[in-house]
């Protein structure tokens, strides 16, 4: 991943190679006149078969490219090759458009082309951030969906001006304009990685006033900005308080400490939708995952909540907490508090929490725990799977009548 890559996914790749050639696939369903019958998943909406993805994705690119002009930036070339090689892809033989209208929609995982836009560890100017997101506006609304944008490591702390580095909240800024309309605009966004951009809290300002507009995002990545702190995560819950869609947030190594750590546990943990809660890598302490674990009994929805490496194993104080906070919740499933060092007590409490929290499959500790505890908590998050198993089994019989 340390290379620099625009898009990185591959339009012939294994999962397309499996689909038959156009031509094949059209004999194989023909029907007696001579025609092609549509498989049983065939596309079926007018507007989608109209929507040509050999046609649209040249306009989409000619409109990219026409902002670049506008906004006095280069295009970024590793973007537009990989628009017209998955143009290519769209084309069948001696360049005839594939009747897509027949492939199947739901096995295949091929149309409408929703493949990553990932722009990978490549320094990008504010004006070729802002042609980017712009562009977005004009990706072909009756695809209806569009799976992952992702910026890792292309925006810096510092900008002083279009030749520049885009400043990390400059960057989130433009996000922000594209997130909090486009539920409107049709595009509907549903996985955002922004990682290792210098965000601070500013960034998460604009995000977090995105999140209270947008209602189809489920999925954003935050990590490695290590200049959020408090007052990031602060703002970010505020704005999930009023989001409903938003599945999973990653907030890994973003310098949240204590105060953030409450501000998490009243905001997003308390009154958000969030199912999967990743905050590994802060320095939450005692007091941060006291605040998360006291607002967990008032939680209906969280699944998996990850607080490894946050300096709280030593506290009992917290280890009590998080205690009392799992046994009155009754959605979580998967917990991680590897790399924090338990003490025994702390350990025994946990041990004692699994036997009467049958619905927790995955719990993660450090190794370094006593042997028999280890042991203890590896036999019961074993037994838990084994119930489920059996439960699902007896399930699945179907009675005489």
């Amino acid at each position: 991943k340390a290379t620099v890559s625009v898009l990185n996914w591959a339009p012939t790749g294994r999962r397309a190679s499996r689909q038959p050639p156009p031509h094949r696939a059209m004999s194989k369903n023909a029907d007696k006149k001579g025609g092609a019958k549509p498989g049983k998943n065939a596309i079926k909406d007018p507007a989608v078969i109209a929507a040509h993805p050999d046609r649209e994705l040249p306009r989409f690119k000619q409109k990219y490219e026409q902002l670049c002009q506008k906004y006095g930036c280069p295009a970024v070339d590793k973007f537009v090759k990989r628009l017209n090689k998955e143009t290519a892809a769209w084309k069948g033989d001696a360049g005839e458009p594939r009747k897509f209208e027949y492939r199947v929609g739901d096995k295949g995982g091929d149309f409408p082309p929703n493949f990553p836009i990932i722009f990978n560890n490549e320094s990008l100017s504010y004006a070729q951030t802002r042609a980017v997101i712009d562009a977005l506006a004009f990706w072909p609304q009756p695809w209806k969906y569009m799976n992952i944008i992702a910026f890792w490591k292309t925006w810096g702390m510092e900008s002083k001006g279009d030749e520049q580095q885009c400043n990390g909240d400059d960057g989130a800024m433009l996000v922000h304009e594209f997130l909090k309309n486009d539920s409107a605009d049709g595009v509907n966004l549903q996985h955002l990685e922004l990682i290792g951009n210098g965000i601070t809290a500013r960034g998460c300002s604009y995000l977090g006033r995105a999140l209270t507009q947008n209602e189809c995002l489920k999925y954003l990545n935050l990590s490695y900005n290590r200049h959020i702190g408090d007052d990031g995560a602060a703002a970010l819950g505020t704005g999930l308080k009023w989001n409903s869609t938003l599945e999973s947030l990653k907030l890994e190594y973003c310098g949240i400490g204590w105060a953030g750590g409450e501000d998490i546990g009243r905001n997003i943990v308390r009154a958000s939708s969030i199912k999967e809660l990743h905050l590994k890598g802060n320095t939450l302490g005692a007091k941060g995952v006291k605040g998360i674990a006291q607002a967990l009994p008032k939680n209906v929805t969280l699944t998996h909540l990850d607080l490894s490496d946050n300096c709280f194993g030593i506290h009992l104080m917290a280890i009590e907490a998080l205690r009392e906070g799992i046994e009155s919740n009754d959605s979580l499933t998967s917990i991680d508090l590897n790399l924090n060092s338990l003490v025994p007590a702390g350990t025994r409490e946990l041990v004692d929490m699994l036997k009467a929290k049958p619905k927790i499959e995955t719990f993660h500790i450090y190794e370094r725990a006593e042997d028999h505890l280890f042991e203890q908590i590896l036999v019961e998050c074993k037994a838990h799977v084994d119930k489920k198993k059996k439960a699902g089994k007896k399930g699945g019989k179907k009675g005489k009548k």
